[in-house]
């Protein structure tokens, strides 16, 4: 099996879905970028802290050290004094390209951030896209290897496939772990840049929004299976199975609401030194595509699909849509789009003259998913709340660029002005919203 079999063309059957997913925990293409599993969602199957072996260990052993050379004047010799040594398919196992790509992203983004001149730059433009060879090289071949287009640190790289848990009980002999015990609290960066407080929740959270919604992913092909069976209690199953699916988005809500500024907190992410280290240090150099960010998540790609987000006219719709190519898997992408084209909402609105009753059952509860992703109390409504708090304080105390390469000064009111963009992004979502009084 080769990357080609995750092809939405080669996908098409009975149930799509399931197959799609099938294929994806198939041990031949576990290499290739992302995950995919009835049991984890997207997230990774297996947390076990396995560091890379053989000549690769010299990787190891500097990305230990990164939290030591932040300020070091000395981050860039140190770096570039590593020895060349390939990633081709002859030289790194298949099974250790994720950590591979994780570990030298790491080491990329500390190249053009470490020291204090590069942290501080007022404009990420100023950062030199330099990269020795003895990085961009091996870097290069495992994205290549991966399967991507582009050389990047992913979504994949810097959060999901980069922690661990604090416990290491939590973890089976085989790597595995329970998708309900990824927890701010209990997890850990592997491959920690800064190795503060900070880091370590703002990582750990994107892991736990994204863990709490693996069950969509089992409820999604148990969808598509009730679609193409149809039936006359079908409206019923449809029902709950969208009920459970907003318990998702509501789960998510919460956990995003636990990142605390507030110290004492046992989720406590300081603002100031998260705008000061690692929401600086993210941000890639000119030439390279988009670094990791909350825009190419699969809560956020996977609710878009199910309700049929159909504008992408706003600048983060359009954000969103553009890190399809240079950020989400192959699967995701593919399973995303085999769940837009259930067109639940089609189905819904067709109740509306032949079955009234049913209608206003099924259309509350594609109505729940819409309010639980994207209303003022659902997951976006309190992303958009979170962030601008962290944004305020990230732009006073010299944030000014973020990893969409913006580039804002203070007195262009960042939060401001993405506080507009936020709610115009869900407005995009919410106009999804059915009357539920129509017949």
């Amino acid at each position: 099996m080769t990357s080609s079999t995750l092809s939405s063309a080669d996908a098409r059957t009975k149930n799509a879905l399931t197959d799609h997913v099938l294929a994806c925990s198939d041990p031949e293409v576990l290499h290739l970028d992302g995950d995919l599993t009835f049991s984890s969602g997207f997230m990774p199957r297996t947390a076990a802290d396995r560091p890379l072996t053989g000549a690769h260990e010299a990787w190891e052993q500097l990305a230990g050290q990164l939290p030591a050379l932040t300020t070091s004047p000395h981050a860039q010799r140190i770096i570039a004094d590593l020895p060349m040594i390939p990633a081709g398919v002859d030289d790194l196992p298949d099974s250790q390209l994720k950590r591979a790509a994780t570990v030298l992203g790491a080491i990329a983004q500390s190249y053009w951030r470490f020291g204090i001149g590069p942290m501080y730059l007022a404009r990420g433009e100023q950062i030199s896209p330099d990269l020795p060879a003895v990085v961009e090289r091996p870097w290069r071949q495992v994205n290549h290897r991966l399967g991507r287009a582009e050389v990047t640190l992913s979504t994949e790289d810097c959060f999901f496939n980069n922690f661990t848990f604090i416990d290491a009980d939590r973890i089976a002999a085989d790597g595995t772990y329970r998708i309900e015990d990824a927890r701010i609290e209990l997890i850990r960066p592997k491959v920690p840049a800064f190795g503060n407080a900070a880091e370590r929740v703002f990582i750990s959270a994107f892991v736990e929004v994204n863990s709490v919604i693996a069950p969509v992913v089992p409820l999604a092909c148990r969808l598509a299976e009730v679609l193409a069976e149809g039936g006359p209690d079908a409206h019923d199953e449809i029902s709950t199975l969208l009920s459970g699916i907003a318990d998702c988005a509501r789960g998510a809500m919460k956990a995003f609401r636990r990142v605390s500024p507030r110290k004492g907190s046992a989720t406590h992410c300081d603002p100031v030194e998260l705008a000061k280290t690692f929401a600086m240090w993210d941000v890639p150099a000119p030439g390279y595509p988009t670094g990791p960010s909350g825009s190419a998540t699969p809560v956020l790609h996977f609710f878009d699909a199910l309700i049929g987000r159909s504008r992408y006219d706003t600048e983060l719709g359009r954000f969103a849509h553009h890190l399809r190519d240079n950020q989400l898997p192959a699967k995701h992408r593919v399973f995303f789009d085999l769940v837009r084209e259930l067109d639940v909402r089609g189905y819904v609105t067709g109740l509306a003259d032949s079955a009234p009753a049913r209608y206003r059952e099924v259309s509350a509860a594609f109505n729940e998913v819409v309010s639980s992703f994207a209303g003022d109390d659902g997951f976006l409504g309190v992303h958009k709340g979170k962030v601008i708090d962290y944004l305020g304080v990230g732009t006073v105390v010299g944030r000014n660029q973020s990893t969409a390469h913006d580039q804002i000064f203070i007195a262009d009111a960042t939060w401001t002005g993405m506080a507009d963009k936020l709610q115009q992004a869900r407005d995009e979502r919410t106009i999804r919203a059915l009357d539920e009084n129509q017949t």
